[in-house]
């Protein structure tokens, strides 16, 4: 039986006590549902391109073995199981953090894009929050470069779709997205949901 943590209805999010089943680092999600083809992912992504690769993860596929995680400070990350509170499926993640910050992190195998002239991928997740909210999307080579690094921000009150620019690709095998919240010390603590993280690659 997966565990399910219970909710803050007046606002939707994790209680306190829900952190308390978590690892510090390394776990996660492969395949899942996302409602945008990636065929209307390619057209929003920009010019179109003779050959592409399509991943997607709706945390289904269980997350605690399929997705990575940081937590610093007071800082949380986790995921919710048949709780109502997906965006499509049955799964989500989330994140918390008010003086500290949390991230999550999937590797994407893109050993199947050539080392060519154009070769590139965008990475795209929808994002729920209970206010305004800036996250940061990255992308980071299997030898810990970071490629990508972008500001994301969020209205609040619905699933909202955050997506990278496009990066450039050099033979990679694998390379690794990374969604990041970092607290701002208001009053209240911040937190996101987050599901349906989908990458297009083309060349």
């Amino acid at each position: 039986m997966r565990w399910a943590p219970r909710f803050d209805r007046k606002w939707n999010r994790p209680l306190a006590g829900a952190k308390a089943l978590l690892w510090s680092r390394r776990m996660g999600a492969l395949t899942g549902t996302f409602i945008l083809s990636a065929v209307t992912f390619a057209v929003s992504s920009g010019t179109a391109h003779a050959s592409t690769l399509y991943f997607e993860d709706g945390f289904e596929n269980d997350p605690m073995k399929t997705w990575e995680w940081d937590m610093e400070g007071d800082g949380s990350a986790g995921f919710e199981f048949n709780a109502g509170m997906a965006r499509t499926g049955a799964n989500n993640g989330w994140l918390t953090g008010k003086r500290g910050g949390a991230s999550e992190k999937k590797w994407v195998y893109t050993a199947s894009v050539p080392w060519v002239s154009g070769a590139g991928c965008v990475a795209q997740i929808w994002v729920d929050a209970p206010y305004r909210t800036s996250v940061v999307l990255e992308m980071w080579t299997p030898k810990g470069g970071l490629r990508y690094s972008g500001v994301r921000t969020v209205n609040g009150g619905n699933y909202e779709r955050v997506y990278t620019d496009r990066w450039p690709m050099f033979g990679e095998s694998d390379m690794q997205f990374r969604i990041v919240l970092h607290g701002t010390n208001g009053a209240s603590e911040d937190w996101v949901r987050l599901d349906d993280l989908a990458v297009l690659c083309s060349w």
